[in-house]
C-alpha cells in the first residue's frame, strides 16, 4: 500500500495528525470533518459508517477490532473503536464508507398569536393530543410544571440521555421521580444549558402553568433525546437520537414530529454528508415530519463564495487567542486549482498544487495543514480543507490572505466556510463575506422543513438568521420563517425567560406541525398529512406581508408561518370530497359532470359531485376497454408499508402471496388480485400510485445490415473486464452464443435469474419468484448442446426479444467474430430476464394491453438481485438498466431512482442508465405560467386508435393552478381544482370520452402539485388542457404522455419541447446517466433524451456513441442497432474496465460511484464551441483513453509527491542523477 508521509514535528496531537498516515487507497472511504480533525486524540473514536452486509457480520467484524457496532437501520451504523484501529476498520471490505463526526452547536442567541395559532386552537379544537413531539437537544427539566399533567403525571414519554451513555428513562420512571423528595436521585438527567427546556416549552408547554405561557401544542406527548455535551453535540449522537425517536413512535403508535435546533458549517451544504443523508432517508421512508433550525450564521461573516476566476484573493481576519482555524473549500468539478496562504506578517506558503491527500508546512508562527479528499462516495465535488494552528499555542492574529488560482480553462464557482459563531472569536471572519448560503447543516436537507427567524414586532428578518441560495428553480431554503427574537418560554428550575435565535423559531413551527398532524392523522381527516405534504400546506399558507420581498426569498423562504391559513388551505383542498357533481342541465343520476365547474360551485354543498373511488381490485369497465380481466389469471406486484418484519412474514404466509422486504418498512408483494384486500388489512398501507409507470426498452429497432465497425473503446490490452461482474436487467441472454463463452467452452454467464419462469418452492434471496441458474448449470447446458442434446432441458431461459443479448455483446462480446468484440471481453454476466407487465398491469397504467412494457417492481427486484450476488461473492459489479419511462417525476424521487441511490452507495457497485430515445418523439411539453390569471395550453393530438391514454402534469411548488379541458368538438370542462374528489370522473357528451382526474396537491413523493388525467374511450382529434395561474411564484409546469413505444403513431403533443425528455430512472443521482450521439460525425442525435432533471440537476452525466453498432442476434448472426441502449452499454463496458483497474488490480479498492463519475467527467472529450455541461451531452463524450490519462495524472502526482522529499536530484552534463537523501 502507498502511504502519505508528512513531517510530524509540526503536527499537534489531533486527529488530523493521525489521518496523515492513512493509506492513500482508503482515503476515499473517509468523509473528513474539520471540526473533528482538530480535536485532541482520545483513546477511542466514534464514527458513522455505511456497511454492505448484514448487521451480524458487521458487528462480528467490528468486535474483532475491539470495537462496538450499533445499527441505525438503512445500512447506517455507529462504530466506537480504539483510535489505533481506525485504519483496520477503513480497509475492512464490509465497511463501505466512514464519516468522522461533526460538531453541531445549539442555535440560541407573544409569538403564538402572530403565527395564527390561537385561531386554529379555538376554531378546530386542536392541542396536539395524540402526537409525539421529539426533540434532539440539550435535555429537559422534567420537573417543570409545564411538562406535567393536571393529575401530576408526566407528559414526557421518554428521556434518552446520551450524555449518560444512552440511559433511557420512560414515563413510569419519571413519574416515580416526580413523587420522590429528590427526583434527580431517580432520574438524574439535567438540562444544564437550558436550551432544550426552552425549545420544548415553545412547542409543547402546557399542564399546570398560566395559559399565557402555553406552547403551541400543550397536550402533545414529549420525547427528549439529550445529545449535547455542553453547547455542542456530535452528528453520530444526533443520528442515534433520530433512530430512537422513530422506534419509540412506532411502539407508541403515535405520529411523530421531530425538532432539531442544532447546526454546523462543517460540510458542503449540499446534502452529501452521512448526517444529511440519514435524515433525508428517514424523512422519505418514515411517517414523520422533521423541522430544523436554519442556524444563526446570517451576519457572522463566515461564508464567502463567487465565480472561480483565474486569480481569486480572499481576505479573512483571525481574532486573538484562536488555537485552531479551519476553512472548508468546495468548488465546481472541472476547474483545478492551486492555493497560496499568506500570513499577517506577509510570509507565504508558496503556491501549493492540490491533488488528493495531505500537505503541511510552516508560515511564521503558524502551521498550515491542507487536505484534498477528491471525489467522495456521495459528493462528486469533494472537499479541500485548510487547518491553521499555532506553533506554540495560538494562530497568528490579524489579516490573512488566501489566493486560489484556477490552473485550467474550466469556469466554475467556489464556496468557503469557517466554523459557526459558537466555535470562534467574534472578530474571526471573512472581510468580504457572502450572506447567501449561510444556512447551517442539516437544515440543508431538501425534504425537511427548514426554519429561519424574523422579528414579528418590526416585521424584519432577524439579522442572524441563516440564508439559503438565491431562488433559481424549484427549491429554496429556508422553507419558512417564524418568530425567533426575545421568545418567552420555560427554563430549568421551574422558571421562564426570554431567548433569541432560530432555535426559538423552529419549535413554533414544530408545534404547528403537531396540530396539523393531529387534525390530519389522529382525527383521520388526511392520513398522509406529514413530511413533504405537510410542508406544502405550510409554505403555501404562509403570510407574505413584505411588499418589498419577492417570495420565495433566500432569507424569508416562502413567508411567515401562519397555522390558521395553512390548515384552512388543507381543509379547502380536501373539504369538497364526498359530494357528487352533475351537469346543471341533466338529471342528478347522470354520470356526467358540469361543463362549467367554477371554484365556487366546487365547494358548494348544493352542487353534487360524483365520486368513483377505485381500488386495485375494483377496476370498472369505464377504466379500460370492455374486455374482462380474469382476476385470478395474472399475478400483480404491489408495494406495501409494514410496521415491522414480523407483520411482513404474516402477510407472506397467506397462501399464494410472495414478497421481499426492500427496506425496514417497505416490501414488494407478488399476489393475485383477489388477495389484495386481505393484504390491505395487515399492512399499514398499500402504496397507491395514481399512475403506475410502465418502462420500455431504450433502443430503436435493429437495422437488418452488417459490416459496421464494432464499438470497442478499450485501448488497454491488459484491461478486459476480468474479475468484474456485469449485471444486465433486460430480456435475457442467448447463453449458447460462443461470444459469451471462454476458450475452454465454459460459460461467462455467472448467473441467470429468469423472472418469467414459474417457481413454487425455491427461495432466491428471500423470495420465491422466477428460477435461478448458476454458471455450472449454464456450462452443463452448453456441453449438452455440443453433444446434440437439448440445452433448454437444463437451462430453460431464452432471449426471445434479443435486446438483452444485443446489450451483452456490446458490453462484453468475446470477439470470436472480430466485429462483435465488446469493451470488456472477459467480464462475467449476471443476467436478469424481466417478466413483462401483465395485461392487468398495463390497463391499470392506462396502456393498451397489446403493448409491451415492464413494471418498476420487477426492475427493483432485478437490481436487488444483481447487487446481492456481487456482495455475496465479494466482486465488483456494474449494473446496466436499459429501460426508461416518461411517467415519473423526473426529479430523482421515484421508487426505482431511490433504489438505485441506495445500491450505488456500496463500494464497487455501479449502476448505469441511459436517457432514452424520446428527444424528438413529441411526448413532453413544459412552460411557464407568468402570473396569476395567465393561461397556458397543452395541446394533445389523439390518434385514431388511441383508445386509452394517461397524461401527467407537474406544477412546481408552491404554484397553484386550475385546469380546464376542451374537447375536439369544443365542449369545455372549466376550473377543475384540487378540491375535486379523488378519482373524479368526468364525461364529454359529444365524444363519449371519459376522464378520471386526480389532483395530488401536494404529491406525497415530491411535494409538488401533480395532476393525473386518465382518459378512456378517447376520441381522435385535438384536446386542449388549459392551465390557469391561481397563485404563481415561478409558474413552471411539465407534462408527459407515455413513451412513443406505448402510443399510436399519430398521438403526440403538438407544442412539444425537446428538453427534459430524459427518461426515468436516468434522473437518479446514484446512476451514471448516458445519452447518445453520432460518433461518425460527432453530431447531436435528435432522438436522444435530453436533460436537465426537473429539479435542475445536471443529467446526462456523459454521452457515448450510439449509431450503427454491430450486434449479436439470438441464435447466431449479426445485425446493426442504433439507440440509447447502445450508448449505455458502451459506458457499462468501460466502467467494468475501470472497476477491474481499481478493485481487481488493487489500485483503488475503495472506489465509489461519484469517484468513477469524476474520472469519466475529467476524461471526457468536448466539442469545440460547445458549453459544458449541457443538456445533450452532459460533461462531454465518453473517452476511456481520457479516463485512464486522468487516473495516470492523479497517481503520478501522488507518486511524485511521495518521492520528492526522499531524493536529491541533479544533472551532471547530460547525466540525470537521483540519490536517496
Amino acid at each position: 500500500m502507498g502511504w502519505i508521509i508528512i513531517e510530524t514535528k509540526y503536527l499537534n496531537k489531533n486527529y488530523l495528525g493521525l489521518l496523515t498516515n492513512f493509506p492513500s487507497q482508503v482515503l476515499g472511504k473517509l468523509n473528513l470533518s474539520s471540526s473533528f480533525l482538530v480535536q485532541n486524540i482520545e483513546q477511542q473514536i466514534e464514527v458513522v459508517i455505511i456497511s454492505g452486509d448484514s448487521v451480524d457480520k458487521v458487528s462480528e467484524s467490528v468486535d474483532k477490532l475491539g470495537g462496538k457496532y450499533e445499527s441505525l437501520g438503512y445500512n447506517f451504523g455507529i462504530v466506537v473503536i480504539p483510535v489505533d484501529k481506525l485504519i483496520d476498520l477503513a480497509v475492512n471490505p464490509l465497511i463501505q464508507y466512514i464519516e468522522l463526526p461533526k460538531s453541531l452547536y445549539t442555535t440560541d442567541d407573544q409569538a403564538n398569536r402572530v403565527s395564527c395559532i390561537p385561531q386554529v386552537v379555538s376554531s378546530y379544537d386542536l392541542d396536539g393530543e395524540g402526537v409525539l413531539v421529539g426533540f434532539v437537544d440539550t435535555g429537559i427539566d422534567y420537573t417543570h410544571p409545564a411538562f406535567i399533567n393536571d393529575d401530576g403525571t408526566t407528559r414526557i414519554k421518554y428521556i434518552y440521555d446520551l450524555e449518560q451513555g444512552g440511559k433511557i428513562y420512560d414515563s413510569e420512571i419519571i413519574n416515580k421521580a416526580l413523587q420522590a423528595p429528590d427526583p434527580f436521585s431517580i432520574v438524574n438527567s439535567i438540562d444544564i444549558v437550558g436550551h432544550g427546556t426552552h425549545v420544548a416549552g415553545i412547542a409543547c408547554a402546557g399542564g399546570k402553568i398560566d395559559k399565557k405561557f402555553y406552547g403551541v401544542a400543550p397536550k402533545s406527548s414529549i420525547a427528549m433525546v439529550k445529545v449535547a455535551r455542553t453547547r455542542f453535540a456530535l452528528s453520530s449522537q444526533i443520528m442515534r437520537g433520530l433512530k430512537f425517536l422513530i422506534d419509540k413512535s412506532k411502539e407508541l403508535g403515535l405520529p411523530l414530529v421531530i425538532n432539531m435546533s442544532l447546526s454546523t458549517n462543517d460540510g458542503a451544504h449540499n446534502g452529501s454528508s452521512l448526517l444529511e443523508q440519514y435524515i433525508s432517508i428517514t424523512a422519505v421512508l418514515e411517517r414523520e415530519t422533521i423541522v430544523i433550525a436554519a442556524g444563526n450564521e446570517g451576519e457572522a461573516a463566515h461564508h464567502i463564495s463567487g465565480e472561480l476566476k483565474a486569480v481569486n484573493e480572499i481576505y479573512f481576519n483571525v481574532g486573538d487567542a484562536e488555537t485552531i482555524i479551519a476553512l472548508n473549500i468546495y468548488k465546481s468539478i472541472l476547474p483545478e486549482v492551486s492555493i497560496e496562504i499568506i500570513s499577517p506578517s506577509g510570509i507565504s506558503s508558496g503556491e501549493v498544487f492540490l491533488a488528493e491527500g495531505f500537505r503541511s508546512g510552516r508560515i511564521g508562527d503558524s502551521i498550515y495543514q491542507m487536505y484534498n479528499t477528491g471525489a467522495k462516495p456521495f459528493d462528486i465535488s469533494g472537499e479541500i480543507g485548510i487547518i491553521l494552528n499555532g506553533v506554540n499555542e495560538f494562530v497568528s492574529s490579524g489579516q490573512w490572505k488566501l489566493i486560489i488560482k484556477r490552473v485550467n480553462d474550466y469556469s466554475g464557482i467556489f464556496n468557503i466556510w469557517l466554523p459557526i459563531s459558537e466555535g470562534l472569536n467574534v472578530t474571526t471572519k471573512f472581510l468580504d463575506p457572502t450572506i447567501d448560503n449561510t444556512l447551517g447543516i442539516p437544515a440543508t436537507v431538501n425534504n425537511i422543513i427548514s426554519v429561519g427567524s424574523y422579528n414579528y414586532l418590526t416585521n424584519n428578518i432577524s439579522p442572524f438568521s441563516g440564508r439559503g441560495n438565491k431562488y433559481v428553480g424549484q427549491y429554496i431554503k429556508p422553507d419558512i420563517v417564524a418568530p425567533g427574537e426575545n421568545i418567552y418560554s420555560t427554563i430549568p428550575d421551574k422558571s421562564f425567560d426570554r431567548k433569541t435565535g432560530t432555535s426559538m423559531a423552529t419549535p413554533n413551527v414544530t408545534g404547528i406541525c403537531a396540530l396539523m398532524m393531529q387534525w390530519g392523522i389522529v382525527k383521520q381527516n388526511d392520513p398522509y398529512l406529514y413530511g413533504e405534504r405537510l410542508k406544502y400546506y405550510l409554505v403555501v399558507g404562509a403570510k407574505k406581508e413584505r411588499r418589498d420581498i419577492t417570495y420565495p426569498d433566500p432569507a424569508w423562504g416562502y413567508g411567515e408561518v401562519c397555522a390558521y391559513n395553512s390548515l384552512r388551505l388543507t381543509m379547502n383542498q380536501l373539504g369538497a370530497r364526498g359530494y357528487e357533481l352533475t351537469r346543471q342541465d341533466e338529471p342528478k343520476d347522470n354520470s356526467n359532470i358540469s361543463t362549467d365547474v367554477t371554484e365556487e360551485s366546487a365547494s358548494d354543498p348544493k352542487v353534487v359531485i360524483g365520486s368513483n373511488n377505485e381500488s386495485i381490485n375494483n377496476v370498472t369497465s369505464n377504466t379500460v376497454s370492455n374486455s374482462e380481466v380474469n382476476q385470478n389469471e395474472n399475478d400483480i406486484v404491489i408495494l406495501i408499508e409494514v410496521p415491522n418484519k414480523k407483520r411482513f412474514e404474516e402477510i407472506i404466509s397467506i397462501p399464494g402471496v410472495k414478497g421481499v422486504m426492500i427496506s425496514e418498512t417497505f416490501a414488494i408483494i407478488i399476489t393475485t388480485i383477489d388477495k389484495v384486500e386481505e393484504i390491505r388489512k395487515l399492512a399499514n398501507s398499500i402504496v397507491d400510485f395514481d399512475l403506475p409507470p410502465i418502462l420500455t426498452l431504450s433502443d430503436m429497432s435493429p437495422v437488418e445490415a452488417s459490416g459496421a465497425p464494432t464499438f470497442n473503446i478499450n485501448p488497454y490490452l491488459r484491461l478486459n473486464g476480468r474479475g468484474v461482474l456485469v449485471g444486465i436487467i433486460d430480456t435475457g441472454i442467448d447463453y449458447l452464443s460462443e461470444e459469451f463463452q471462454r476458450e475452454d467452452g465454459t460459460s461467462r454467464v455467472f448467473r441467470i435469474w429468469d423472472q418469467t419462469l414459474t417457481n413454487q418452492d425455491k427461495e432466491i434471496y428471500g423470495i420465491k419468484y422466477g428460477i435461478e441458474y448458476t454458471e455450472e448449470q449454464i456450462t452443463e447446458a452448453i456441453s449438452a448442446k455440443a453433444k446434440g442434446q437439448d440445452p433448454y432441458a437444463i437451462v430453460n431461459s431464452k432471449d426471445e426479444v434479443g435486446h438483452g443479448t444485443m446489450v451483452a455483446g456490446i458490453i462484453g462480446g468475446r470477439g470470436i467474430n472480430p466485429e462483435l468484440k465488446g469493451a470488456a471481453p472477459d467480464c462475467e454476466f449476471v443476467v436478469i430476464k424481466l417478466k413483462k407487465a401483465s395485461e392487468f398491469e398495463l390497463k391499470e397504467a392506462y396502456i393498451d394491453a397489446k403493448k409491451q412494457g415492464y413494471t418498476p417492481w420487477n426492475i427493483i427486484l432485478g437490481l436487488r438481485y444483481a447487487a446481492v450476488v456481487g456482495n455475496e461473492v465479494n466482486r465488483p459489479i456494474v449494473i446496466y438498466i436499459p429501460l426508461g419511462t416518461n411517467m415519473a417525476s423526473h426529479s430523482g424521487e421515484g421508487i426505482i431512482e431511490k433504489s438505485i441511490d441506495n445500491f450505488s452507495r456500496q463500494v464497487g457497485t455501479l449502476v448505469v442508465t441511459n436517457t432514452g430515445n424520446q428527444g424528438n418523439k413529441e411526448t413532453h411539453v413544459e412552460g411557464i405560467i407568468e402570473s396569476n390569471g395567465d393561461i397556458k395550453e397543452i395541446e394533445l393530438r389523439a390518434g385514431k386508435n388511441q383508445n386509452i391514454l394517461p397524461i401527467q402534469i407537474y406544477i412546481n411548488q408552491p404554484n397553484i393552478v386550475t385546469l380546464s379541458i376542451v374537447s375536439p368538438s369544443g365542449e369545455i370542462i372549466n376550473n377543475l381544482t384540487s378540491k375535486l374528489s379523488r378519482n373524479q370522473k368526468i364525461k364529454f357528451t359529444y365524444e363519449g370520452t371519459e376522464m378520471i382526474i386526480n389532483f395530488s396537491s401536494p404529491d406525497y413523493v415530491t411535494g409538488d402539485s401533480l395532476i393525473v388525467i386518465k382518459a378512456s374511450n378517447l376520441r381522435e382529434g385535438i384536446w386542449k388542457f388549459r392551465l390557469k395561474g391561481k397563485y404563481i411564484v415561478d409558474g413552471k409546469y411539465y407534462a408527459w404522455i407515455p413513451q412513443r413505444e406505448l402510443l399510436e403513431d399519430d398521438t403526440k403533443l403538438l407544442n412539444s419541447t425537446e428538453i427534459t425528455t430524459l427518461t426515468a430512472p436516468s434522473t437518479s443521482d446514484g446512476a451514471i446517466s448516458v445519452s447518445y450521439y453520432n460518433q461518425n460525425n460527432n453530431s447531436v442525435v435528435s432522438e436522444s433524451g435530453r436533460g436537465y432533471t426537473r429539479d435542475n440537476r445536471i443529467k446526462p452525466d456523459i454521452a457515448a456513441g450510439g449509431i450503427n453498432a454491430t450486434i449479436i442476434k439470438p441464435g447466431g448472426g449479426t445485425g446493426v442497432a442504433t439507440g440509447a441502449s447502445v450508448a449505455g452499454a458502451v459506458v457499462t463496458g468501460g466502467c467494468a474496465l475501470i472497476l477491474q483497474w481499481a478493485i481487481v488490480n488493487k489500485n483503488q479498492e475503495a472506489i465509489y460511484t461519484p469517484q468513477i463519475k469524476t474520472y469519466i467527467i475529467a476524461g471526457a472529450k468536448t466539442r469545440s464551441g460547445d458549453i459544458y455541461p449541457n443538456r445533450e451531452w452532459g460533461y462531454g463524450t465518453f473517452n476511456l483513453q481520457g479516463v485512464f490519462d486522468t487516473i495516470k495524472e492523479i497517481y503520478e502526482e501522488k507518486d511524485n509527491r511521495r518521492k520528492e522529499g526522499n531524493y536529491h536530484e541533479y544533472s551532471v552534463g547530460n547525466l540525470f542523477i537521483r540519490r536517496p537523501k
